[in-house]
């Protein structure tokens, strides 16, 4: 009975020290773990941030668009209108701008 308790004992030694040696191992490493970490977070807001660009870019030329061609409708109509309004006004401005000249 002392043997197993003797035997087990040093299993669990050996299993603890081997534990704290791959701990050791860790903490070497950990500058180099968390330098990957720093990066692997800093490539994800990378695209995060690109993702986030791109859509709103993608957003606001959609608008540009929409008010292009709404502002080219009200140019056209405003042009039609002024074209219209010359054609029904150039015999009577013509005689007064003649009428204002001769006199």
């Amino acid at each position: 009975m002392h043997h197993n308790i003797i035997k087990d004992t040093i299993n669990l030694d050996k299993k603890a020290r081997e534990e704290v040696s791959k701990l050791a191992k860790e903490k070497e490493h950990l500058d180099e773990t968390i330098k990957k970490e720093s990066e692997k977070l800093h490539q994800k807001f990378l695209a995060e941030i690109e993702e986030t660009l791109k859509l709103t870019q993608e957003k606001y030329e959609a608008e540009i668009q929409e008010k292009k061609k709404n502002e080219l409708l009200t140019y056209k109509e405003t042009l039609k209108s002024i074209q219209k309004q010359y054609e029904d006004n150039k015999d009577l401005w013509i005689e007064q701008i003649y009428k204002v000249c001769v006199k």
